[in-house]
């Protein structure tokens, strides 16, 4: 079963998108934005629509969406009076909303908004890989552009400001690599269940990392290790993937709580 063409085509994907899940979600945590996450994937949906009413597909529906809706909150969210944690939920929740009721308003068009909502790992057709690669590679690019500056302005923005470095460009640099590894892993574990494999691992990379490389590598090992077991205990459980990723990550980070707990 292994070796069928459209079994390994997912867990290609999904081997991608936990790599990326280490530094990225990383980021993600140093900057205490996990809600920034949900709220663009919650958005993708809105994309879905867009690329089926244009003709585009989906997948670049989603890419324009989601970067056009994380340079919309870069200007916004430090601007409006509200929680941020408040308006970025309710942003979130108005897109997603947004997007199921124009899908649910095109009869002619035939969707499956459960596989876009948790995904379905092996519908990965050559072209959603070839898709997934590309994004990958441009965000490899961008992280190894500005890693370093990424984590300065992450743990100590005003020194790095100070230092001259230009914040708010790495930060739409920030939201950028977020918007493109969201739009590139609605296949493999959905809009909805793309911020745990996100934040999971690097969350329990946590536990034990003592700086932030070792953090970022040991998130994305545990990513892929979970990413690995989840899509084989689907196949043969006969689970849903991406859900079942999402479980054995966060069954991992547990023990890795407990364990820390008992040691301290």
């Amino acid at each position: 079963m292994l070796t069928e063409p459209f079994v390994l085509r997912g867990l290609i994907a999904s081997v991608i998108m936990a790599s990326l899940c280490g530094p990225i979600g990383c980021l993600m945590i140093w900057r205490n934005m996990a809600y920034f996450s949900d709220t663009l994937s919650h958005s993708a949906l809105t994309g879905v629509l867009l690329g089926l009413v244009l003709g585009i597909g989906d997948n670049a529906g989603v890419t324009i969406v989601v970067c056009l809706t994380a340079l919309i909150l870069t200007r916004l969210h430090h601007r409006n009076g509200v929680d941020n944690n408040i308006f970025l939920l309710i942003s979130g929740q108005t897109a997603l909303c947004l997007g199921i009721i124009g899908l649910s308003l095109m009869p002619d068009v035939r969707t499956d908004i459960t596989a876009y909502l948790f995904g379905d790992v092996l519908s990965v057709s050559d072209g959603d890989l070839a898709f997934i690669t590309l994004i990958a590679c441009l965000c490899v690019l961008l992280i190894v552009l500005s890693w370093k500056k990424q984590i300065f302005i992450a743990v100590m923005p005003d020194v790095a400001h100070s230092e001259g470095i230009n914040v708010g460009l790495h930060s739409v640099i920030f939201m950028i690599l977020t918007a493109l590894f969201i739009s590139s892993g609605m296949k493999t574990t959905g809009l909805l269940l793309i911020s745990a494999l996100l934040i999971i691992p690097a969350a329990t990379a946590r536990f034990f990392s003592k700086t932030p490389e070792m953090m970022a590598f040991s998130a994305s090992l545990i990513g892929i290790f979970c990413v690995m077991t989840g899509f084989a205990s689907s196949l043969y459980f006969d689970l849903p993937a991406g859900a079942t990723m999402v479980v054995f990550c966060s069954v991992l980070f547990l023990i890795c709580h407990l364990i820390r707990s008992f040691i301290q």
